[in-house]
């Protein structure tokens, strides 16, 4: 592979545990108003083939995608579980991950819904940290400057339904908000453990009324979430939306709901579970 491609430079750190597959990184400036200068990761798959074109995942919580020593709390090993479906005869994908801040409390304002205040800090053990609310400006960044900016670089497809956008717990509710801020560029919000629970269910109704017409038959989504420990704070609320949708008019082909009762909070079982969100992605 290219040392370079474009602002994109190989990554080849010492250690890492990257198995599968080949990470580019960049350092960007994204428009937000604290930690700026970002690391945007772009994972390409071991079958690579740049004269061919790919579906596209945009990941919040970039560190965690596939590198163990970038992330704190571990990672959701997505080049074996590229490697797998590979091996299974499926069309692979590139992923775009963007790092999050590093204050939890900053990650949390970043994958807010946009123009919603997070009513439950606590639950979290977040700090509460009065700030302007941006999210909304960040999810414009991504799906009409960085999303074509990568598009410049690496062979990616022009058509929604092969751009997805995913992530875990806050990362989650990034997942969704990009989604359905942006469906005609995001065909698949992939939600795992989405921080529903920290917003009040009203606010939460009315951000799904506001941009629901926007969705159209290629608009699809996936929600995932467990039930042990910390987790289990998730279930309810999650069903709830779930439910929400479904009576908005989203049937089955178009929403799904996992629930794994024995899962934990963490990258570890949401990785388990990442290949049950790609295939409903490309719809197998």
């Amino acid at each position: 592979m290219e040392k370079n491609i474009g602002p994109f430079s190989l990554y080849e750190k010492v250690p890492n545990d990257i198995r599968y597959g080949f990470l580019y990184t960049a350092e960007i400036e994204l428009p937000v108003p604290f930690q700026e200068k970002r690391t945007i990761r772009v994972y390409l798959p071991e079958d690579y083939d740049p004269n061919k074109t790919y579906p596209l995942l945009v990941m919040s919580d970039g560190q965690n995608i596939v590198d163990r020593y970038t992330t704190a709390f571990g990672a959701w090993d997505i080049d074996v579980r590229q490697h797998e479906w590979i091996a299974q005869g499926n069309r692979s994908f590139i992923v775009l991950g963007i790092d999050c801040p590093k204050k939890s409390t900053d990650r949390a304002y970043e994958y807010s819904f946009p123009h919603l205040r997070i009513t439950h800090w606590d639950r979290c053990g977040y700090e509460h940290i009065e700030r302007e609310l941006y999210s909304h400006i960040y999810y414009d960044y991504v799906a009409t400057k960085l999303i074509p900016y990568i598009r410049e670089y690496f062979p990616i497809s022009n058509d929604k339904k092969d751009i997805a956008s995913g992530g875990s717990s806050m990362g989650g509710c990034f997942a969704i908000s990009l989604w359905m801020m942006h469906p005609e560029k995001i065909g698949t919000a992939l939600s795992f453990s989405p921080g529903f629970f920290l917003f009040h269910k009203t606010e939460l109704r009315q951000f799904v009324d506001n941009h629901f017409d926007k969705l159209d038959e290629d608009n699809r989504l996936f929600m995932y979430v467990g039930g042990v420990g910390f987790e289990h704070r998730f279930v309810a609320r999650t069903k709830d939306m779930y439910s929400y949708y479904l009576s908005k008019g989203m049937d089955n082909k178009k929403i799904s709901l996992l629930i794994d009762e024995k899962a934990e909070h963490n990258e570890h079982f949401w990785s388990l579970h990442f290949l049950d969100a790609i295939k409903y992605w490309q719809n197998l």
